[in-house]
């Protein structure tokens, strides 16, 4: 009797143990899910980049709720079948608190009815694709909360400085995009903002991840003749489509989603995308105090500039632990709840508060080359 009471007691701590890991003085614990090796490595490193200084700085200032947070960072390789396994293997462990970004659109997209069953809170700090937000809050999925601006709030801040400044050049806008949930809601945010000014794309395409030779779909863009082109690409294919923009001598202007940090450097130096306006989440010439607090941390930290994947994934885990701080407790129930609360400042000057979407609206940055340069020309609510 004595053995099997010893044995009980023995089974009860471990429970315990499993069940109730976060008690006490250990760390509270995040998990994520993210690219760290294949084409999109870089832009994995930086979110993870991004949200280790955001646990950095308030590990240093007392952690939260008088405990440090930890995170544990699993590679995607941006693919949602091994996403899905990763996610699964941390949701079983109910050491994990909250899931941070993913990354990914269609990543995200696969993991959140994994998200749902489990009830923990998922804060997307990168996938933009607004279906994300279409599925969240009142679209059924209350466990999913998304901090960047979706690609649809994304175009409407552009089309409307578009409509604004190029009124005539707006009329004709073609659009090439991969085809992935990120290519494809961002031709549907261009749809849906020109249609409310009685507008229309002038012809959309895609390409499949990895196209070596982009010949063809230029061919046939140029013979169209519009005014702008709207560009939707990511990691190497980015610089890819780029290069061969410019070898094959398109001359028209660039809009869309430009990544201009990736932009090769001798192209962006020649002047060809002079003309090229882009809206982003973030760039790192937004002139705000706490922006410039962020850079000089960032590069202090990391010996690099930040992108919008980093300052995306530093803000998306700010306003994660600002809401366990103000639920007093690391019970993933009562940090979904404080989320929905959310009013927090962002570095871009506005209020990150949800929507019935679960959707934060950040202010979005419109840029433009001139002069071999980029500018920030405006800060557009999303």
């Amino acid at each position: 009797m004595l053995v099997s009471s010893m044995r009980a007691a023995a089974m009860g701590l471990a429970m315990t143990m499993v069940v109730s890991p976060a008690t006490g003085q250990d760390a509270i614990r995040v998990g994520s899910s993210i690219p760290l090796t294949g084409n999109l490595a870089f832009f994995g490193q930086h979110s993870r980049w991004g949200a280790e200084l955001a646990i950095e700085e308030t590990n240093a200032a007392g952690g939260a709720l008088g405990r440090k947070i930890e995170a544990d960072f699993q590679d995607n390789r941006c693919n949602p079948a091994e996403a899905v396994k990763s996610v699964s293997q941390m949701l079983s462990d109910n050491r994990y608190v909250a899931i941070h970004d993913g990354l990914c659109s269609s990543v995200i997209l696969a993991i959140m009815p994994l998200i749902e069953r489990a009830a923990i809170p998922l804060v997307v700090a990168n996938g933009s694709a607004t279906a994300i937000a279409e599925k969240s809050g009142v679209g059924g999925n209350k466990w999913t909360f998304k901090v960047n601006p979706s690609d649809a709030s994304l175009a409407a801040a552009l089309v409307g400085y578009l409509v604004a400044t190029l009124p005539e050049k707006s009329k004709s806008i073609a659009y090439l995009g991969e085809s992935t949930d990120f290519g494809r809601s961002g031709s549907q945010g261009f749809e849906i903002a020109l249609a409310k000014r009685g507008l229309k794309l002038a012809s959309a395409d895609y390409y499949q991840q990895g196209t070596a030779d982009f010949t063809a779909v230029f061919t046939k863009i140029r013979a169209e003749r519009p005014a702008l082109l709207a560009l939707y690409a990511v990691g190497a294919d980015f610089q890819n489509v780029i290069r061969q923009y410019v070898s094959f001598g398109m001359n028209i202007p660039l809009t869309g989603r430009v990544l201009t940090d990736q932009i090769p450097p001798e192209i962006l130096q020649s002047g060809v995308l002079d003309g090229t306006t882009s809206v982003q989440p973030y760039v790192p010439e937004v002139d705000t105090a706490q922006n410039k607090a962020f850079l000089a941390a960032f590069q202090k930290k990391f010996n690099s500039l930040p992108n919008l994947l980093s300052r995306e994934s530093y803000e998306t885990m700010r306003v994660l632990i600002d809401a366990i701080k103000r639920a007093g407790s690391a019970e993933p129930a009562a940090i979904r709840d404080a989320l929905e609360k959310t009013s927090l400042e962002s570095m871009l000057g506005a209020t990150l508060e949800f929507d019935a979407n679960n959707l934060a609206h950040d202010n979005a940055v419109i840029i433009q080359i001139r002069g071999s340069k980029i500018e920030v020309i405006g800060l557009n609510k999303t």
